[in-house]
């Protein structure tokens, strides 16, 4: 009853082990000491196979000199080669007796009562010899040699799940570093500065700013109406620098009040407020190495503008209900599309935090003063929700485009974007008309004699639009496009008379 107490104990410790750490080398260490401890089981080793080189190397062993810990065995050599070749245990009574006990790990000393047994049982994963778990004893006449090797072989069925358990963890770790890696490249490549869409002069401007200060450290203030796409260039600064492989943390300032924005950017300790039952690490610790993009810095509080600033200039913070000191090393992106200057005259803004901030400003246009660049956005954003939405719609009427590049979009890109989204859902053909857009684009009139048109003078217009757009689907062959409209070719050339449309 008392061996089987002991038992009992031993496998409770080695499931504990198991159950304790991911590490394979420790776990499977733990387990060899506590053979040793129970059992007085000597020079443990846990061997696992190599099944390209076939060989046997010894994962973790105990009371064997380090220079032996190197040792391998080929498949079939020795007892340990014997017992992974066949999947069979062997027991040998008397190591000094056996000539398969090739003593690699060291000679024995002979004891002076008894002898030393040998143990070697196989690990086995699914079928499959894994490896061998051995252990020698000094035993005297008598002694139940059966006992030892049936422990051992109820430790082994542990030891594979524990080698299972591990690959596991570590397929699963090369599957999310993979993972990681590959949604890396693809922001990468995402916020490159040549996927930035717009040819106009004041892109070109942008562009030329952003590859200049990339692979600075520089603080980076980006101004701009909202819409406009400060976001994107914040994104693209950060991934077209030296710092692209760490992470890219943004907050939105304006959407947290300031008790809770500062313990989003700095962090707190326990009990630091009511609702503050554990530590947390703020945006500045988790950003350490990479950027964090502070979204409209205009709406900062003059408290946490006076926190910013230590940040910016020494490097340093406290976290919200702490007193240590945390160092960070991060690039600091901002951006606002309020007017700081004013901001300064009326006390709502800290004129040293200003100048920390304005190191290198880069000013993102409006859409109404880069007209050039409207088709383009117009037919990226396009293709892209025809394509999650499932729909063939190619192209856009020149009616459209005439009320898109007439509109002044005060929304900017963002507004644009809601506009061919919606367009594309009301959608039903091949091409965006006129009237798939919203209503604020449609009471921008291209001259004052269009307002209050009548039913006859909408259609008309709507007829007219669907002709020139069938004459351009079709090169301008008059027949082709007859019969794309569901007309007889003389009953278009009779409308494009009249709509004065000249033809092929």
């Amino acid at each position: 009853m008392e061996k089987l107490g002991k038992e009992v104990q031993l496998l409770a410790e080695v499931s504990r082990a198991i159950a304790d750490s991911l590490n394979l080398e420790e776990t499977l260490g733990s387990i060899l000491s506590t053979l040793e401890s129970h059992l007085k089981l000597e020079r443990g080793q846990i061997m696992l196979l190599d099944p390209d080189t076939e060989t046997i190397a010894i994962k973790v062993a105990h009371g064997i000199p380090d220079e032996s810990k190197h040792v391998t065995y080929k498949v079939g050599e020795g007892i340990t080669g014997l017992v992974v070749q066949r999947g069979i245990r062997e027991i040998v009574p008397d190591i000094s007796k056996d000539p398969r006990f090739l003593a690699k790990t060291g000679r024995r000393p002979k004891p002076k009562r008894g002898r030393i047994a040998f143990f070697c049982v196989p690990i086995k994963l699914e079928g499959k010899t894994i490896g061998a778990i051995s252990a020698d004893r000094k035993v005297l006449p008598g002694e139940n040699l059966e006992f030892y090797v049936n422990l051992l072989e109820v430790l082994s069925t542990m030891v594979a799940q524990a080698v299972k358990l591990n690959r596991l963890v570590v397929s699963d770790r090369l599957k999310l570093e993979d993972e990681n890696a590959r949604l890396r490249s693809e922001l990468k490549k995402k916020f490159s500065i040549h996927n930035m869409i717009g040819t106009s002069n004041a892109m070109q401007e942008v562009y030329r700013l952003i590859e200049q200060v990339a692979n600075s450290n520089a603080t980076v203030l980006i101004r701009g109406e909202s819409g406009t796409g400060k976001d994107l260039v914040a994104h693209a600064i950060h991934y077209n620098s030296m710092r692209a492989d760490k992470p890219f943390i943004k907050v939105n300032c304006t959407a947290l009040p300031e008790l809770l924005l500062e313990s989003e950017l700095f962090g707190h300790e326990k009990g630091a407020f009511t609702g503050a039952t554990q530590r947390k690490l703020g945006r500045f610790e988790l950003a350490s190495g990479g950027t964090i993009f502070l979204d409209e810095i205009g709406d900062f509080s003059l408290n946490l503008q006076v926190k910013l600033l230590r940040v910016i200039q020494f490097r340093e913070f406290e976290r919200v209900g702490g007193t240590e000191t945390i160092r960070t090393n991060v690039r600091i992106v901002v951006a606002t599309h309020k007017n700081l200057e004013e901001g300064i005259k009326n006390g709502f803004f800290r004129e040293d935090l200003y100048y920390r901030i304005n190191v290198f400003p880069i000013f993102i246009p409006p859409l109404r003063d880069r007209k050039d660049d409207i088709m383009l956005l117009a037919d990226y954003f396009l293709e892209k929700y025809a394509r999650e939405n499932g729909k063939k719609i190619n192209r856009i009427s020149t009616p459209a485009i005439e009320m898109l590049t007439s509109y002044h979009w005060p929304g900017n890109v963002r507004e644009l974007e809601n506009c061919i989204e919606r367009a594309v859902l009301v959608c039903n053909e091949d091409v965006i008309r006129s009237d798939h857009l919203p209503p604020s684009l449609q009471m921008v009139q291209k001259t004052p004699s269009r307002d209050g048109l009548t039913l006859p003078e909408r259609v008309a217009n709507l007829e007219k639009e669907m002709i020139v757009d069938a004459l351009k689907k079709t090169g301008g062959k008059q027949r082709q496009a007859a019969k794309e409209l569901g007309i007889t070719e003389r009953m278009l050339g009779y409308k494009m008379r009249k709509y004065h449309i000249l033809g092929k």
